[in-house]
């Protein structure tokens, strides 16, 4: 650029003057300052990546780091990483704020707050290049025989040329259907026929178009100029063996064409769609070919006669090579040694030194490291349990088991999902099949994997003996307020969501809105320490890592938002609130201590709810003075003698003495809902870096905002709106930190300020995660915010205002 604007002699004091020279200096910076022509997004990856600014722009994106130097006040962005719109297939959001950049060789996960807008600029951009690109990525192998043909392999990109005849008064063509089809007559790149003409490496040749899909021009300078197994093996697992397989071939029609075999005439085979005799079609190797180690199988599976059917159906000795074409030898040896280990889960091969449950761990594990290998886990399974022929009686059976374990702990990719739920339905609404149950249950554990990502832990000794007997749930106690039990039937797959609507549908609460309201808590150390669970969570995670540290262990179920109005019909909903809500009302948090005698209106509204209180607990009896003292708030019973109180109270006996214990419950509750702090979540504040905000300090946590109160008096002393917070990080205690604190981020983009709280446990032990979730319509009494995870020890829980 300098040497730009010396050639043209330009200077602040030379403004441009001639259109070529505005130009070639608009030429200049667009090529050679990296992110000048870009749009910044706000982004972070993973942890070390040093990610803070997503670029893009007509060249591509570009992953930028702020770097703050001595001089600059500003700073400077530093490129970290770049990537070429023709690096990239396509961009998907797997779950909110979260980008995942499907390339040649390897994804970029990335996370921002404006993830749809990044999507839908990198897609303009990419299909742009699309219309102008004369290139096609193959997303099936093509191998004719006939040498005129285009062979290729998954992940090949393919030069387009023009349909030319091959010689001078001469016509290229083929037969479609009984009827001649001249190749010049189509249109360049029509859609209406099907079929392409091009080159790779060198080679030229025709092949099906539906093989093949638009690519960006490649950048050629990174390309190696001879076939490289290794990048075509990526991309064949990433179009065949991942969820992005689906997105690019989305549009594709039509089945995989092997060994030439292109004519989709009348004696074509018509297969059923989404069947797995056509997912290994498309996916599986050439069933004629021999393996990749030229060894010849003694088996029928290694004759050239074998056919895909026989790929599909059981087999009493072991795969020398993957069912799923896999180029990368290390993968195909994991597929071998994985149909080892079901050949032995199943009974089929001896356990050489090994129990079923080091088995089982060891084919769960090698799906959770390579997750390209969990589409082959799923196709060896069927394969075994599809006419099984074995000489143990229970080997399908236990394939069976097998799959229905395999199918909670690891999803499949979109592109096995359709034919792999076929055949899981077709077994189980079949009438006369055997294994109708399981295969059902099978779906089920695979729809919840695919919904809420997989069980973590591996299952325990126990765990695995009973689903082997066939067991599959065991009685969980979950604990309401008040001492309130709950033992509810837990599956394998049961997650803390399924036991929130369980839960509350007995207390007659149907709608979705009503379930982010309530939260599961994890209570450890004699209830010290409090943890909510992600709706995500499995239960039988959490009660197999307890088992692991030998701890006693609760799970509490809890209201944590406050939004919706209360409703007074249901005993156990009225009960369940008004145990949780009792103990903060006797702490007096509620309401302030009044500075000399309370007023008329607050007494008779405290003798009320004391009336009540004694009613819920069904005593026809008069309260004695002990019992009002123990139903009225502290500071507020030392402002009267306890005679005086029990003289009121006896006033409100007439009425309340009417009502039966659910009724003075639901009026306590009514009551008491209007009473500014109800709804809050409260926190012991041991110190805090605002000097705004004396210490020690209460903390109520509500729509409203957060509300620092007097320890003495309770008054409302500093309040902060929910509107202003930025982002919250939470430190639980550990064992060198027995304090947790909270970091709060408040004000705007422009002015931010950050303020630190040293908690104790929460008044109400309902956990941390109130202040670290908070958010507008999001509060929770000790909870996770609306629909989000639960931060762990020493995670950062971002909540960004609405």
């Amino acid at each position: 650029m300098k040497a730009l604007f010396a050639q043209n002699q330009l200077d602040k004091q030379r403004p441009l003057v001639t259109e070529s020279v505005k130009r070639a200096v608009v030429n200049a910076a667009r090529d050679s300052w990296e992110v000048y022509f870009s749009r910044l997004f706000p982004a972070t990856g993973s942890v070390g990546t040093g990610v803070q600014l997503l670029a893009v722009s007509h060249t591509g994106i570009k992953l930028l780091q702020m770097i703050r130097g001595s001089r600059e006040a500003s700073g400077q962005l530093r490129v970290l990483r770049k990537y070429s719109f023709a690096d990239i297939l396509f961009v998907t959001i797997p779950s909110q704020n979260m980008l995942e950049f499907n390339l040649a060789s390897e994804k970029v996960i990335l996370f921002s707050a404006r993830a749809h807008q990044v999507k839908t600029l990198v897609d303009d951009f990419i299909l742009e290049l699309k219309k102008d690109s004369d290139y096609v990525v193959a997303v099936r192998n093509f191998l004719p025989e006939d040498p005129s043909l285009l062979a290729f392999h998954k992940g090949d990109i393919i030069h387009l040329q023009p349909l030319e005849p091959p010689r001078m008064g001469y016509s290229a063509g083929c037969v479609v259907r009984k009827k001649v089809v001249y190749l010049e007559e189509l249109q360049r790149r029509g859609p209406d026929f099907g079929w392409r003409f091009g080159t790779i490496h060198g080679r030229m040749g025709r092949f099906p178009s539906e093989l093949v899909q638009p690519v960006a021009a490649p950048d050629f300078l990174q390309l190696p100029a001879e076939p490289s197994r290794r990048l075509a093996a990526a991309v064949a697992a990433s179009v065949a063996c991942t969820a992005a397989a689906w997105e690019v071939g989305r549009r594709r029609e039509g089945s995989l064409t092997r060994s030439g075999s292109v004519d989709h005439g009348e004696d074509g085979l018509a297969l059923p769609p989404c069947t797995m005799l056509e997912f290994a079609q498309k996916y599986f190797r050439d069933p004629r070919r021999k393996p990749q180690d030229g060894l010849r199988l003694k088996s029928k599976e290694g004759r050239e006669s074998r056919t895909l059917e026989d790929m599909l159906c059981f087999t009493k000795t072991p795969l020398q090579e993957s069912l799923i074409e896999l180029s990368d030898s290390s993968l195909n040896k994991m597929a071998t040694d994985m149909f080892l280990a079901v050949m032995r889960f199943m009974g089929d091969a001896p356990l050489k030194g090994q129990n079923e449950l080091d088995v089982l761990c060891t084919l769960l594990q090698l799906c959770r490291d390579h997750e390209v290998m969990q589409d082959e886990c799923y196709c060896q399974v069927v394969k075994q349990i599809t006419n099984n022929t074995s000489t143990k009686q229970d080997s399908c059976q236990r394939g069976w088991r097998l799959l229905y374990i395999v199918a909670a702990y690891h999803g499949c990719s979109e592109v096995l999902q359709p034919h792999l739920l076929h055949f899981l339905q077709d077994v189980s609404q079949t009438p006369g099949l055997p294994f109708q149950g399981i295969a059902k249950a099978c779906e089920r554990n695979l729809q919840k994997t695919l919904c809420f990502g997989g069980r973590l832990e591996l299952p325990s000794s126990m765990e695995l003996r009973a689903l082997l007997a066939g067991r599959t749930s065991k009685r969980q106690l979950f604990f309401l307020p008040g001492g309130l039990e709950r033992h509810l039937k837990i599956k394998t797959c049961t997650v803390a969501l399924d036991v929130v609507k369980e839960i509350c549908a007995e207390m007659a609460l149907t709608r979705p809105e009503a379930f982010e309201e309530y939260v599961i808590f994890l209570v450890t150390n004699q209830g010290q320490h409090v943890c909510p669970l992600s709706r995500c969570t499995y239960i039988l995670d959490v009660a197999s890592e307890m088992e692991q540290l030998d701890g006693g262990y609760m799970l509490w179920f809890r209201r944590v938002l406050w939004d919706r109005p209360l409703k007074f019909e249901n005993e156990l909903y009225v009960t369940m609130h008004y145990n949780q809500v009792l103990p903060d009302y006797l702490k007096g948090l509620f309401s302030s201590a009044p500075a000399c005698r309370p007023s008329e209106q607050q007494l008779q509204q405290a003798s009320k709810l004391a009336s009540l209180q004694h009613r819920a607990k069904d005593h026809a009896y008069p309260p004695s003075v002990r019992e009002v003292q123990e139903y009225v708030p502290a500071q507020l019973y030392h402002t009267m003698a306890g005679s005086a109180w029990l003289n009121l109270v006896s006033q409100h006996r007439q009425q309340t003495q009417a009502l039966s214990p659910h009724q003075a419950r639901a009026q306590f509750l009514g009551l008491l809902s209007a009473s500014p702090m109800f709804g809050s979540s409260f926190f012991f504040v041991q110190s805090c870096s605002n000097l705004a905000v004396p210490a020690p300090s209460i903390l109520a946590v509500n729509q409203n905002g957060l509300n620092f109160l007097s320890i003495e008096t309770h008054e409302l002393m500093v309040k902060f709106p929910l509107k202003e917070i930025q982002s919250t990080w939470t430190q639980r205690p550990t064992a060198s930190s027995s304090y947790p604190y909270v970091e709060i981020v408040l004000g705007d983009v422009a002015t931010q300020c950050t303020m630190q709280l040293q908690l104790e446990q929460p008044l109400a032990k309902c956990g941390l995660s109130a202040v670290s979730a908070a958010g507008p319509g999001a509060v929770s009494s000790g909870g996770c915010a609306r629909g989000e995870p639960a931060q762990c020890q020493g995670e950062a829980a971002h909540t960004a205002p609405k």
